[in-house]
């Protein structure tokens, strides 16, 4: 139990820490678009916190419907995707002209860009306490300590990303750890992980020449939730996935 604590713990904590990192990028992303403004902030933490909530909600109904360490696993992937989208998609749509004020426009845009990488990165919380308590007894002293290093982890994200970060790394090369972090956590983790290799993320990923999902879903009518699985991550050897030359921007 102990050692599954610990795990969550360290889980939540990376998540909550690229949670603030990206809130805080957000607004330097922003600003060549949009400026930096009153309305630009109100966005952001406005977006941001309503992808947290809402995130939150589906991640407690999926913890319930699919209490795997699958769904960990697709989250995790799924959440350093989002990550790695956001540079792509500022540059994409952060000059989009909307017929609407400029506070909606503002607002308009931030979503696009943050609110869907909020939302995945608050489904993961719900999930990792849902595989974490095996002891109702405990329930208690287990969530207070996972969202304790939750909560720890978005101070530590905050001071760190204010402070240090964006002058030594810059946005791009934050976003860009960011999302490497997220989609190989899942590897570090043997309980909380679908596969045992590195995930192979890189800019060979997107011709899916690696990716052959398959699903179990032999018995799909009654009902479909007991017989779904979730298609194994897409994985590839790390020296080759560090070999391979990356195009993002």
């Amino acid at each position: 139990m102990q050692r599954e604590v610990i795990k969550a713990n360290i889980v939540v904590f990376i998540a909550s820490f690229c949670t603030l990192v990206i809130e805080l990028v957000a607004g330097r992303m922003m600003a060549p678009y949009v400026g930096v403004s009153l309305y630009t902030w109100t966005s952001i933490i406005g977006v941001v916190l309503a992808g947290i909530s809402i995130g939150a909600y589906l991640g407690g109904r999926m913890a319930d419907r699919y209490p795997r360490s699958s769904t960990l696993a697709w989250l995790l992937f799924l959440s350093g995707l989002g990550a790695f989208s956001i540079s792509p998609l500022t540059n994409l749509i952060g000059g989009a002209q909307f017929h609407t004020s400029l506070m909606t426009r503002i607002l308009l845009i931030t979503t696009l860009i943050f609110f869907i990488p909020s939302c995945l990165l608050g489904m993961i919380s719900p999930v990792v306490v849902k595989l974490t308590l095996n002891n109702l007894e405990k329930t208690g002293n287990v969530v207070g300590k996972i969202y304790a290093f939750s909560t720890l982890g978005s101070i530590l994200g905050t001071f760190a990303t204010g402070f240090y970060l964006i002058s030594w790394m810059g946005t791009r090369y934050i976003l860009l750890t960011m999302g490497s972090s997220l989609s190989f956590l899942h590897s570090s983790l043997e309980d909380f992980s679908v596969v045992k290799k590195p995930l192979f993320f890189s800019s060979s990923f997107f011709s899916f020449p690696h990716y052959s999902p398959s699903w179990d879903c032999t018995s799909m009518p009654r009902p479909i939730q007991r017989n779904f699985r979730f298609p194994p991550l897409p994985s590839n050897p790390l020296k080759k996935c560090l070999a391979t030359p990356s195009n993002f921007p």
